[in-house]
């Protein structure tokens, strides 16, 4: 009823954020900034073999160094620290290692000091005994009979194991015209955010408080109270500003546990934050998905069956079991696809595990599926659009399920499909990349259809105050993490409540202030978080409406309201303004008056939404060196109703020059040994300014969806797109002299194609 006002003055615009001028001005307050009275610093001793048995810790040198308060092994918290079990085959994960390291940087000890400098010298001292073991680093040489186990428990290494099946696959292939097939892999991956991981805690008359770089603080607060095994009597969870986390926050991790439990042994606040080499082997890790898959097709390029299967290497322990299955549901991309048969593997091996990183899965089902579309396309020796115009699913078969269950909402692909072509000018491109060509400058063009999943449940809070003084405090579950958010709540109540947009106060990150929250994950922030603004917002004018009649002497069934008013239906100038009512309910209930002007919503988004669009890049290829740069990236997005397009864009060029990582730069490498090579940014290649395109153009369309302000997510859009079409713009600056099959693409494998073509 009353989110039919969204739009009335705030959303829809441009509007600045809320929250830059506070951090411009450098009154941000990041994780390190935290400084409590008789602060220890905490240091981990990691493991150095990739797999080896620990047959002995020794911290007497490092308890005789200057400054050391504590120092503890696996035996000094043993019962007092619960370890992480599993559902999948697995020994479980202990906080600090016990008998085996299965991974370069599993914590194996702490030091706790006087300063961090001092924890981190004494850390050098702990003595290991360690008995190494052979690791296992290919995870399909892992499946092998005979391989190394990283778990005695897990046969052939596997961690999970599910085939998905639709339609009459078997049939299907027999009778196809033509089938193309393809080994693909999308690199492993590290977040690198700007600021590392971190946590602090303080321990105070049975208080535990504890601030950590995260997006989920209340399953923080839960976490240590599950995994404390003498809990305090309550836990408070802060999470301060948060510089970066794109996925690798969710998880709670052993420090994140570890320090708390110090601060409550020792009686004093304990802080660690990482060095980026131990935050790069210690941070869970993204990719490292790769796909074995034939498609079968008629002549005329209709997708008919795809079978093959899916294979992510999860790491040392499962907390990423469920990524090549994502990947396997979004597989069929936004095709029509009736058969299909997947065999879905994740796969242990002797590296840091696996998580969840910006997409989750979609960037390597999406990738997976268009490569396979470009690669029948050629075969075929057909238009690549065309291909895809022939798959697409339908307007009329809305809301469709795909073969592997995910329901797509809404959505007109083949018309979008057709207006991207048009809107971003792709045929333009390719004729100009064409001409450049002929006079040997290695351009290309390559676009990208995608179809991703977002905004999912469980559920999100929020509770809307208004106060005495007009203003509006805003309580979110939601956990923004720099994406702008609390911009876009405040837009939203503005609207409904007729109010300035100055005068709306959001506060989240923080489980005192309010009890629940999922966190800020899969692109649902905006429009799960949103959801819970517009209903808690909703209830508070319900509520006023009825003291509004009142007020106005007319029934309840008269009072209409208009953003800042409320009115007679029958004489629409007898009015009170809201501020009056809010400010009279104040004076005649005192403390009562929040059971009136205060709300909280749990919000249940009760299915997911599916964006869509069109992704077009241009690429140059450096004939000397095979470095490859992104000129220009174009595209069009369908992401339902856009409640402040400068988030939007903020949201999608971040995306992409994160896409642009993953096809180009970005990759955790490792050894035959087991050791990881990258661990410093200038070996792992982030994309900066400098392999930013040169232009970028935006363009967004509106289908507005279930949610009461008809969102459907941003967030990871730009990744999800962005790999498959550079792939296939660097196939044609090359004129077909290179297959992409693996992510990200290396200058070296350009100059042997290169040199395979001369």
């Amino acid at each position: 009823m009353y989110s039919r006002w969204i739009g009335w003055r705030y959303s829809g615009r441009g509007v600045a954020r809320l929250e830059d001028l506070r951090l411009l001005r450098g009154a941000g307050r990041y994780l390190d900034d935290i400084r409590l009275d008789g602060m220890l610093y905490a240091s981990f001793v990691r493991s150095e073999y990739p797999h080896a048995r620990i047959k002995r810790v020794d911290v007497s040198d490092a308890l005789k160094a200057s400054g050391v308060v504590a120092a503890l092994t696996y035996s000094d918290i043993e019962g007092r620290i619960k370890p992480w079990s599993f559902k999948s085959p697995s020994s479980p994960m202990y906080p600090l290692a016990g008998d085996r390291v299965r991974y370069v940087g599993e914590p194996v000890a702490v030091v706790v000091a006087e300063d961090p400098y001092k924890a981190e010298d004494a850390a050098e001292l702990v003595q290991v005994d360690y008995e190494p073991l052979e690791p296992v680093v290919d995870p399909i040489k892992a499946m092998e009979p005979g391989a190394p186990r990283v778990h005695e428990e897990a046969e052939r290494n596997i961690a999970f194991r599910k085939k998905l099946s639709c339609g009459d696959v078997a049939r299907e292939l027999a009778r196809a015209e033509v089938v193309v097939a393809d080994r693909l892999w999308i690199g492993r991956k590290y977040a690198a955010s700007l600021e590392p991981r971190g946590v602090v805690a303080s321990y105070s008359g049975g208080e535990l408080t504890v601030w950590v770089s995260t997006q989920t603080p209340h399953d923080h607060r839960d976490e240590l109270l599950e995994r404390l095994a003498k809990p305090p009597r309550s836990v408070r969870v802060i999470q301060p500003d948060v510089g970066g986390a794109f996925g690798a926050k969710i998880e709670v991790y052993p420090e994140e546990v570890v320090v708390p439990y110090l601060a409550m042994l020792l009686g004093r606040p304990v802080k660690w934050v990482p060095s980026r080499r131990e935050d790069a082997v210690s941070t869970t890790h993204g990719r490292d998905v790769g796909a074995e898959l034939e498609v079968a097709a008629t002549r005329g390029g209709e997708i008919r069956a795809v079978r093959g299967r899916i294979i992510a290497d999860v790491g040392a322990y499962p907390l990423g079991v469920w990524l090549p299955l994502t990947a396997a549901k979004i597989l069929p991309g936004a095709y029509k696809i009736s058969s299909a048969e997947v065999e879905v593997l994740a796969v242990y091996t002797n590296k840091t595990p696996l998580a969840a990183y910006r997409g989750a899965g979609r960037p390597e089902g999406i990738f997976f599926i268009e490569r396979m579309v470009d690669l029948l396309a050629d075969e075929l020796g057909l238009d690549p659009a065309e291909v895809r115009a022939r798959n697409l699913v339908t307007p009329e078969m809305m809301p469709y399920e795909n073969c592997f269950g995910w329901k797509y909402d809404s959505g007109d692909y083949v018309s979008t499909l057709r207006r991207g072509l048009s809107l971003l000018r792709v045929r333009e491109l390719e004729e100009w990349a064409s001409g450049e060509r002929a006079r040997g400058r290695l351009v290309g063009v390559g676009y990208a259809f995608y179809v991703e999943i977002t905004s999912g449940g469980p559920f999100e809070t929020a509770r809307v105050t208004l106060k005495e003084d007009g203003s509006v405090e805003i309580a979110v579950g939601s956990t923004p993490t720099g994406q702008g958010d609390a911009t876009g709540f405040a837009q939203l109540a503005a609207d409904m409540l007729g109010v300035p947009m100055e005068s709306v106060r959001v506060v989240w990150g923080d489980t005192s202030v309010i009890e629940e929250g999922v966190g800020t994950f899969g692109s649902r922030t905006l429009t799960v978080g949103g959801g819970a603004v517009i209903d808690a917002v909703s209830q508070v004018l319900e509520r006023l409406r009825s003291r509004a009649g009142e007020v106005l002497g007319i029934p309840e069934g008269r009072v209409a309201y208009r953003p800042g008013e409320f009115y007679d239906m029958l004489e629409p100038d007898r009015v009170i303004g809201l501020a009056d009512l809010v400010r009279r309910v104040y004076r005649e209930m005192g403390e009562s008056a929040l059971e009136v002007v205060s709300a909280y919503s749990k919000y249940d988004p009760k299915t997911p939404v599916y964006p869509y669009g069109l992704h077009v890049a241009v690429v140059e290829v450096d004939r000397g060196t095979g470095r490859v740069r992104v000129l220009e990236y174009r595209s069009l997005d369908d992401v339902g109703r856009v409640i402040n397009p400068v988030l939007v864009e903020g949201q999608i060029v971040g995306g992409v020059l994160q896409g642009i990582g993953d096809a180009l730069y970005e990759e955790m490498k490792y050894g035959g040994d087991g050791h990881p090579l990258t661990l410093s940014l200038s070996d792992y290649g982030v994309p900066t300014a400098m392999e930013a395109p040169e232009k970028v153009e935006i363009h967004i369309q509106e289908t507005p969806t279930h949610h009461p302000h008809g969102t459907r997510g941003v967030g990871e859009i730009g990744t999800i797109a962005a790999p498959p079409a550079i792939a296939r713009a660097v196939e044609n600056a090359l004129g077909g002299a290179l297959r992409v099959r693996r992510l990200p693409i290396s200058p070296e494998e350009i100059l042997r194609a290169l040199e395979s073509a001369r």
